[in-house]
């Protein structure tokens, strides 16, 4: 395919907060990307990781929560595919923490998935939710305190470098 073949994407998603629906999430991001093989494993990684981590830490995991998935390209033609999760904010009992992506002790069952996000993306990072990030593009319920969108970048021409690229 060539990359004129590649139109732009722009699609949001919310899905509800469960294990379950991590697998729905990943299946629609794979249809969605389906003319950029080069990234589709990697993002598909990404978004479970993320989309893990929303129900794992945050309110989003709790009953009724949700979490809303965007993925859109950049550029014309395309030169990245940005993916974004939004969680639902901070548990009351959960104190807030700084993401942070660090590869966890060799011996740790868990903890990787940021670490692994930084190396197989462009660029990632996160803001909160109803601060200065890009408006949601279909209404979601109110966000409790401390609701975060985490993004990830992905290129989508050669020329540009993966974050973890020597």
């Amino acid at each position: 395919m060539s990359d004129d073949a590649r139109g732009p994407i722009q699609a949001t998603r919310t899905f509800p907060g469960t294990a379950e629906s991590c697998g729905q999430a990943r299946s629609w991001i794979r249809s969605l990307i389906l003319p950029y093989p080069e990234i589709r494993d990697s993002a598909e990684l990404v978004i479970s990781e993320l989309f893990t981590n929303a129900i794992r830490h945050t309110a989003s995991g709790d009953p009724g929560g949700t979490v809303r998935v965007t993925v859109r390209t950049e550029g014309d033609p395309p030169s990245l595919l940005r993916l974004e999760v939004t969680d639902e904010g901070r548990r009351n009992h959960v104190p807030r923490q700084v993401s942070r992506a660090m590869l966890p002790p060799e011996d740790a069952q868990s903890g990787r998935g940021l670490f692994i996000t930084s190396v197989v993306s462009y660029a990632w990072g996160c803001f909160p939710a109803d601060g200065d990030g890009p408006r949601p593009a279909e209404p979601v319920r109110e966000h409790r305190d401390g609701a975060m969108t985490t993004w990830v970048e992905f290129a989508l021409r050669q020329e540009m470098e993966m974050a973890g690229s020597p």
